[in-house]
C-alpha cells in the first residue's frame, strides 16, 4: 500500500518514513500494520485525542503542523 499523497502532518512518525530512498520521500511504501505515533504526544493519539495515521493526520485537523 502506498502512502496517500503528502502533506501529512510534520509530527506524524512511523518507521516507514525512515526507509525512504533519496528522492522518493513523497512515495513511501506503507504497511497498515506499521505503528504510527505523534511526536507531540509520543503516543498513537494526537493532541486532539484522535488516532494518528497518514490518512487522518492531514490539513484541517486542529493539531496539524506543516
Amino acid at each position: 500500500m502506498d502512502l496517500p499523497a503528502l502533506p501529512a502532518c510534520g509530527c506524524l512518525r512511523t518507521k516507514a518514513f525512515y526507509l525512504a530512498c533519496c528522492g522518493e520521500e513523497d512515495r513511501v511504501e506503507f504497511s497498515p500494520e506499521a505503528p504510527c505515533w505523534c511526536s507531540q504526544t509520543l503516543t498513537v493519539l494526537g493532541p486532539d485525542d484522535n488516532l494518528c495515521s497518514p490518512e487522518t493526520c492531514r490539513p484541517g485537523r486542529s493539531c496539524f503542523r506543516q
